[in-house]
């Protein structure tokens, strides 16, 4: 009897090295956030109900699918910060808003010499841990995963803990143990703990030996979910990057 999980994972993983070549084949630097948090989705990483907006689109689609309040972001396929630049506006709640933001987001990239691929708007996520999970590529070593202490802070605290790729369960276990924030998740003074086979899963989804950027180290340069806000139920990826390596803009 065929396994038929393992031949739906086997296409979905198949499916992104697809969506990986082809944003390369186009010159892109990365996979704009839309089309990168579709790939995690696809390989079982929640993130944010979401609708994408054309650049060019003058009507905003439906909204009911969404509920308030909203993020817009501007898409690009290039390595962009965009909360540097402005293209980042938080807490819509209106139409109204929604199109202000649109088209202050549209200066703003123009201003910056950026190219604008559209708009990713998406529903807000609740309060939660927040988290950070990254890979990057050793030049001796090749690639590697790190998980630490996210959001604003992330460069601050330096609370990380790292593992060379392929990572196992066991692996994946010991990399959040490693933290000093371990003990808020398994919940510290009287806060409720958070579901950490969800940030296992994760880790293996993206490094290990089947992961998306173990299987893919020779197509992304680097990675990072920043926050995954992780609570008693969920982990969602509320940002998302996957840096190409495309050789035609001087990467390696």
């Amino acid at each position: 009897m065929p396994n038929n999980r393992g031949e739906e994972e086997q296409h979905l993983y198949s499916s992104a090295r697809s969506a990986l070549e082809v944003a390369i084949a186009n010159g892109a630097e990365a996979m704009d956030e839309y089309s990168a948090k579709r790939t995690l989705r696809d390989l079982g990483i929640t993130t944010p109900n979401s609708i994408r907006i054309g650049a060019s689109e003058t009507e905003l689609p439906e909204l009911k699918s969404l509920r308030a309040p909203y993020a817009l972001k501007a898409l690009s396929d290039r390595v962009i910060h965009k909360s540097d630049i402005g293209a980042v506006r938080l807490g819509l709640a209106t139409v109204v808003e929604i199109e202000n933001a649109r088209r202050e987001i549209a200066i703003r990239m123009k201003a910056a010499g950026e190219s604008l691929a559209g708009f990713l708007l998406e529903e807000m996520i609740d309060s939660g841990v927040e988290l950070v999970i990254g890979g990057t590529i050793d030049a001796a070593l090749g690639p590697m995963i790190m998980i630490g202490a996210g959001g604003i802070y992330a460069e601050i605290m330096k609370d990380v803990s790292f593992r060379l790729c392929p990572i196992d369960k066991f692996d994946a276990i010991e990399m959040v143990n490693e933290l000093k924030v371990a003990p808020i998740l398994r919940g510290a003074r009287g806060k409720s703990s958070v579901d950490l086979t969800l940030i296992t899963h994760a880790l293996l989804v993206l490094g290990g030996a089947e992961g998306l950027f173990t299987l893919n180290c020779d197509l992304i340069s680097e990675f990072d979910l920043n926050p995954l806000i992780v609570s008693q139920h969920d982990l969602i990826a509320v940002d998302a990057r996957i840096a190409l390596r495309n050789t035609s803009h001087g990467r390696s």
